[in-house]
C-alpha cells in the first residue's frame, strides 16, 4: 500500500483521468474530456503535507491496532438463520395461530372501544377453565405483569365494570390465589380519545378496594402516548401504558396454540389493522 506521503505528492495524468471518465457516469466523462476538470495534483503547502501524513499514519495505525483485537472484524456473510431465529423469538412467530399468519381481518366496520374491549372480554373468558387461565395469564404476561400470572383462581372478567358516580372501567380482571389473596387489574382502553379528568384516580381507588399494591396492576392501552395521556401519567405513577402493537406481538409471545382459535386469531388481526 503506498504511503499518503507518496499520494499527495503525486502528479495525475490528463490520460488517468480519461480512464476513470469512462468508468463513471457520462457528465463526468464529459467534464473531463472537455477539460472542465483540473489534471493536476491538489496544490499542497509543506504544512498540509505533513499534517496529511501524520493523519494518513495514525489512522492507520488505529485501524491496524483495532483489526487485531478484534473490535473491526472483517465482513462476513450474513448469518440468515440467526436473524430470522432472533425475529422468531422476538415476534412469537413460530405459532400457527400467529395474528401475522391470517389475512382473516373484519374489514368490513370500524369498532369502537367499547365494542374491543367486550370482544376482549369475551376471549379471555372462555367456557373451557385451562383455556380461560392460560389466556389470562399470557395477558398478564404481555402486560409486563408476570409476578401476578403464578397462581390464578376464580378468574372474572368484565367489560365495561361499573364503578361509582357511573364511571365504568373498559376491562376488569379480577383473581385470587391458593391462599385467597385478592388480585384485580384494571384496563382503559384507547383508540384515539384522551383520558378524562379524574378518570385514572378514581379508577385506582377502586381497586384499592380489591387488592393491595403488589396485587394489582393499572394500564392504559392505545396506539399512541399523547401528551394529555403523558400528563396524566405524571398525576398517577401506578398507572402503566403500552400501545396496542406491543401488546398484542407480547401476547402472541405468550400465547400457547393450544389454548388459541381461529375466531380468537380473527380477532387479534382486527384489533391490529384497527389500532395502526
Amino acid at each position: 500500500m503506498p504511503a499518503i506521503q507518496d499520494w499527495v505528492q503525486t502528479e495525475f495524468s490528463a490520460a488517468d483521468l480519461h480512464l476513470v471518465g469512462d468508468m463513471c457516469s457520462s457528465p463526468l466523462t464529459r467534464a473531463i474530456r472537455n477539460d472542465v476538470l483540473a489534471a493536476r495534483a491538489p496544490s499542497w503547502s509543506d504544512d498540509s503535507r505533513k499534517s496529511l501524513a501524520n493523519l494518513g499514519e495514525k489512522l492507520l495505525d488505529d485501524i491496524t491496532f483495532a483489526i487485531r483485537k478484534n473490535k473491526l472484524p472483517f465482513a462476513r456473510t450474513p448469518d440468515w438463520y440467526l436473524g430470522t431465529r432472533a425475529m422468531d423469538r422476538a415476534f412469537g412467530l413460530g405459532r400457527d395461530l400467529h395474528l401475522f399468519g391470517t389475512e382473516d381481518s373484519i374489514r368490513w366496520t370500524s369498532f369502537t372501544e367499547p365494542q374491543f374491549t367486550r370482544g376482549i372480554a369475551y376471549f379471555l373468558d372462555a367456557s373451557n377453565p385451562m383455556v380461560r387461565v392460560e389466556r389470562v395469564r399470557a395477558l398478564l404476561k404481555a402486560l409486563g405483569a408476570p409476578e401476578l400470572a403464578k397462581d390464578l383462581n376464580g378468574i372474572k372478567v368484565s367489560a365495561e365494570a361499573e364503578i361509582s358516580r357511573g364511571r365504568r372501567i373498559d376491562l376488569l380482571l379480577e383473581w385470587k390465589d391458593s391462599e385467597n389473596n385478592r388480585f384485580a387489574v384494571a384496563i382503559e382502553a384507547k383508540l384515539g380519545h384522551h383520558v378524562t379528568r379524574g378518570q385514572l384516580s378514581a379508577y385506582r381507588e377502586h381497586l384499592k378496594k380489591i387488592a393491595g399494591e403488589d396485587r394489582r396492576r393499572l394500564v392504559i392501552v392505545s396506539p399512541w402516548r399523547s401528551r394529555k395521556t403523558d400528563r396524566s401519567l405524571r398525576r398517577n405513577l401506578e398507572w402503566y401504558w403500552i400501545s396496542w402493537h406491543d401488546l398484542l406481538v407480547a401476547h402472541e409471545r405468550c400465547l400457547s396454540d393450544n389454548f388459541d382459535s381461529g375466531a380468537y386469531r380473527q380477532f387479534r388481526r382486527t384489533l391490529w389493522d384497527q389500532t395502526g
